[in-house]
């Protein structure tokens, strides 16, 4: 949507996430005018004509400081960026309301306005974030328990708001699962296309994991299931919406001991707060998977969005071998190279950049294919633009990454609202992905959505997605590391309610 010099006031403006997009621009807006007239009054000469106060370009370990050996936005020499470190004086007690701020390190560290050749020298150690991750799938009773209606509001599920409502305007029912294991003898087979028809033709489209599991949720009581590898088939009927079916084949295609990782991620203005540290988790991980799978062909690819009216809406960089140091170079640079600018209202272009994603040069084969979406808003939805069609595209894009193999795992950041957690957890069980939420123990970004599930350990972020690449790569996920040695469940963070929920 474009963004309006003035708009008229609008209530749901102040629900969920959008308060908080717009309270960290304000918020930013009005401390670069409060440093910029700071800056000017303490350029004013004295009456003698000279000042006793250095200008800002020549104070050491200064922001905008050039011959400094210092960090950019560093103040007090090493003082401030020792605080980041394990162990550090960074935490939660010394964040502030929003929990992202730092003492000493001035907000230009992180502003919109710092270029990303300044932002390159700004380096931080990995292992700062912490998230938790949550496999639907895996936990299926705990998922539809979420949509049950009770005698009360209280002891009825979260998104029962959404079952009649959203779900008729989305398109998304996984209340209804078919769950297939393809084998050939007692091995899964991996890549395995499972096909749901009904009458019509092709229901839902799935292909199985390394584990030879493939979850299909068709709005159809019974049906027939096909399932092809290679030059091997069966064909198996279901009489239920919601059953398990083991099927065998004769053969199998070879598994392909390749790893395709595309990180989608949202770069509009309000992911400022958690961008930079997050480029540092992210070229942390990619270097720890090139080097814990060796012989295998890892590609990475990135896609950057924004939304409408934004003078760079997509930035995107083709599938790169990253076992190789020139091409790993190549994609850490395109992802240092980006900054958080852009918006202006709460939802952004979700919907496109999923479908983009699509189109790109996903392998045919038993490939491992991987999304993490980073994100900390929905798409936009049809309701005061129902001709845009964003709700069929962004469920169509989702159905696409099913059918593709691609297992969507979407990493929830500050600021999202509890439609955005809906919708995200529905593209990470439809796809047989994982959902992933930052949360609020290391102090870092905004205020985080606390998605209430009561087991999921607090991890590094770093860890948790080395962790996701390999086990969805092995068929075999490890038991996570909980943070700071002690298993963890709860974050502490917020709950928002969708437009027009009270």
């Amino acid at each position: 949507m474009t963004r309006k010099a003035f708009r008229s006031f609008d209530p749901s403006f102040l629900q969920g996430g959008k308060i908080m997009k717009f309270l960290k621009k304000s918020l930013l807006l009005f401390l670069t005018v409060c440093l910029l007239f700071a800056a000017a009054s303490c350029g004013l000469a004295e009456p003698s004509g000279k000042s006793d106060i250095a200008p800002a370009s020549l104070v050491p370990g200064s922001a905008v400081d050039s011959s400094s050996d210092g960090l950019p936005g560093r103040v007090g020499g090493d003082s401030a960026y020792d605080a980041l470190a394990p162990g550090g004086a960074y935490s939660k007690e010394y964040a502030g309301e929003y929990g992202g701020e730092v003492t000493g390190v001035p907000d230009a560290e992180w502003s919109e306005s710092v270029e990303p050749s300044e932002k390159q020298n700004n380096v931080r150690p990995a292992g700062l974030i912490t998230a938790s991750a949550w496999n639907e799938n895996l936990h299926y009773d705990f998922w539809k328990s979420l949509f049950v209606k009770g005698q009360t509001e209280e002891d009825s599920g979260k998104f029962l708001h959404f079952y009649e409502d959203v779900k008729n305007r989305w398109g998304f029912d996984s209340t209804q699962r078919v769950t297939v294991t393809v084998k050939h003898g007692e091995t899964p087979v991996c890549g395995a296309t499972v096909v749901c028809l009904d009458g019509a033709g092709a229901e839902f489209v799935a292909k199985t994991g390394a584990d030879g599991i493939a979850y299909l949720f068709p709005e159809v009581p019974s049906g027939l299931l096909k399932i092809k590898s290679g030059n091997f088939s069966a064909e198996v009927p279901f009489e239920s919406p919601t059953c398990e079916i083991e099927v065998q084949l004769d053969g199998a295609a070879e598994k392909q001991n390749k790893i395709q990782v595309m990180l989608v991620i949202d770069v509009t203005g309000s992911m400022g707060d958690e961008l930079n540290y997050l480029q540092t988790e992210i070229e942390d991980v990619i270097n720890r998977i090139a080097a814990a799978n060796e012989g295998v062909q890892i590609e990475l690819a990135l896609l950057f969005y924004r939304d409408d009216g934004d003078a760079e809406k997509f930035a995107y960089h083709d599938f790169v071998n990253v076992n190789s140091f020139a091409g790993m170079n190549e994609q850490l640079k395109n992802l240092r190279g980006q900054r958080a600018d852009g918006g202006g209202d709460y939802e952004e272009a979700v919907d496109e950049a999923l479908e983009l994603a699509m189109s790109k040069a996903w392998s045919e084969d038993s490939t491992t294919k991987i999304i993490f979406h980073l994100l900390d808003a929905p798409p936009h939805s049809n309701r005061y633009n129902p001709q845009r069609k964003y709700e069929e595209r962004f469920e169509a894009a989702v159905r696409k990454a099913a059918a593709i193999g691609i297992r969507l795992c979407p990493i929830l950041c500050s600021g999202a609202d509890l439609t955005c957690e809906y919708l995200v957890r529905q593209e990470a069980i439809y796809t047989g992905g994982t959902f992933i939420f930052v949360t609020d123990d290391s102090g870092i970004g905004g205020a985080h959505l606390d998605p209430n599930i009561p087991d999921a350990v607090v991890e590094k972020l770093n860890d948790l997605m080395v962790r996701v690449v390999d086990g969805y790569h092995t068929g075999t996920f490890a038991e996570p590391t909980p943070w700071q040695g002690e298993k963890q469940t709860t974050n502490g963070g917020i709950e928002r309610l969708p437009e027009g929920v009270e």
